[in-house]
């Protein structure tokens, strides 16, 4: 069920629509996989990215329960699907993905970057990574959920040719992610 009343939107990306006229080639290479021991150092980082952006203070707690689960989740796998940007021995943004395609969402936490750091670029140079790795595990189509009026909705996820449309948050919940038996 979606309504225009609901504060979250769903993105969707084609990656066959990326190139690499449309990346930004100033910074990205500071962008790498985040190792497995950085699971906490992420989540730090989503956490504080999330606690800045006010659109979220309806939905923090849920969305730090979510990330703490995912996290948990993700970097007990094998090699985690995550990207992080370090400058100098901490991290200064992150995005966790989920390579599923059956996922409700692939962005789990999406780009987030630190406070000190916003406004440089590095939200959409973190998107197109993002959008870019999920394509390399064979993604043809890449989804993202995030609060309607959140910095991501209004100044990211609007990049790199997305369509969005309003999605009750309960739909994605009750999508069936994996047996609970």
């Amino acid at each position: 069920m979606r309504g225009d009343s609901t504060p979250w939107l769903r993105f969707f990306w084609q990656t066959a629509k990326l190139d690499s006229a449309t990346k930004s080639p100033s910074g990205s290479d500071l962008i790498r996989p985040a190792t497995r021991e950085e699971g906490e150092d992420v989540l730090k980082v989503i956490l504080l990215s999330l606690s800045m952006d006010a659109a979220w203070n309806g939905s923090y707690a849920q969305a730090e329960e979510y990330l703490k689960g995912a996290i948990s989740r993700f970097f007990n796998a094998e090699e985690p699907l995550c990207l992080v940007v370090p400058k100098g021995n901490r991290l200064i943004a992150a995005s966790l993905l989920d390579p599923n395609p059956e996922a409700p969402s692939h962005l789990v936490s999406g780009p987030s970057v630190l406070m000190e750091y916003r406004n440089r670029g590095l939200g959409s140079q973190l998107l197109y990574g993002s959008l870019a790795a999920l394509q390399e595990k064979g993604l043809a189509a890449v989804a993202g959920i995030t609060r309607k009026k959140s910095v991501a909705a209004l100044h990211v996820y609007s990049k790199f040719g997305s369509t969005s449309e309003p999605i009750l948050f309960s739909t994605v919940e009750e999508t069936p992610r994996e047996s609970k038996s």
